[in-house]
């Protein structure tokens, strides 16, 4: 009797101790999984935007990277830089817009001193006359005004042919088009202006920042991280601080109320 009782006590934790390593694993997997998903909070669809990095990335290295490069390149810099600042100053009432909606008083009224001064001295913003007299540009979107009203960032995407984004950013793009003054034009010079004078400003700041991309896309170890990590830190650090609920200062049912 002792025998068996032994012989089934020795079956019996060969199965628990299986039973044991199989549950450790299975914990093991869990918790690999939920600390990935802790470090990324922004991003849960990380497999979908991986692919479509690979697909941006190929774009990246097989078409923009060596056609910035000729435009770069077979265009004079005064010629390029004329081009770039008349979209630029394209961009101005948009800034404007969002500079009021930030409660940026000062800064819209810079926006539409310059978009004046450009736009009359500079022909058409050819010129960047504003930035001689001490007036810069500002850079300032839809995405920082949602984000000053509260809205949250979203999760984290990467759009084809676009790049990093959010939710939040991509409702911004969307908002920014409408207040693009080429989409005040009718027919097809709409479509032709926005697609050309925005393929050249793409090929422009693909060329004029062709190191910082390079370093991010070719020179990292991942440069999926890498260009999510440097989308979020601009979209989540630097918009400017939410509006604060002045009635949540004096919340009656609050603890630390004296």
């Amino acid at each position: 009797m002792n025998f068996i009782s032994f012989d089934r006590f020795r079956k019996n934790s060969a199965v628990h101790l299986i039973l044991l390593l199989i549950i450790s694993i299975s914990s093991a997997c869990n918790t690999s999984q939920l600390a990935n998903t802790i470090s990324n909070p922004y991003d849960p669809f990380e497999e979908t935007n991986r692919k479509t990095h690979a697909f941006n990335k190929h774009i990246d290295e097989t078409t923009l990277k060596p056609a910035a490069n000729i435009y770069g390149q077979a265009i004079p810099r005064p010629l390029r830089l004329g081009t770039a600042n008349f979209y630029e100053n394209l961009q101005e009432p948009r800034r404007f817009v969002n500079h009021l909606g930030q409660a940026e008083f000062i800064k819209a009224t810079s926006d539409v001193t310059r978009f004046a001064i450009n736009t009359s001295i500079g022909v058409f913003g050819v010129f960047d006359v504003a930035s001689r007299l001490s007036l810069f540009s500002d850079d300032t979107d839809f995405d920082e005004t949602f984000a000053y009203w509260g809205l949250p960032i979203g999760p984290y995407m990467e759009l084809p042919f676009v790049g990093p984004s959010s939710v939040r950013g991509s409702l911004s793009m969307l908002a920014n088009y409408t207040l693009n003054p080429m989409s005040l034009l009718s027919g097809p010079a709409e479509g032709a202006s926005l697609i050309t004078f925005g393929a050249l400003d793409i090929l422009n700041k693909r060329y004029e920042y062709g190191t910082m991309v390079d370093t991010i896309l070719y020179n990292s170890l991942d440069s999926y991280s890498s260009a999510r990590s440097t989308y979020l830190q601009t979209r989540i650090n630097e918009p400017p601080a939410p509006m604060v609920d002045a009635s949540g200062l004096l919340d009656p049912y609050s603890d630390s109320q004296p």
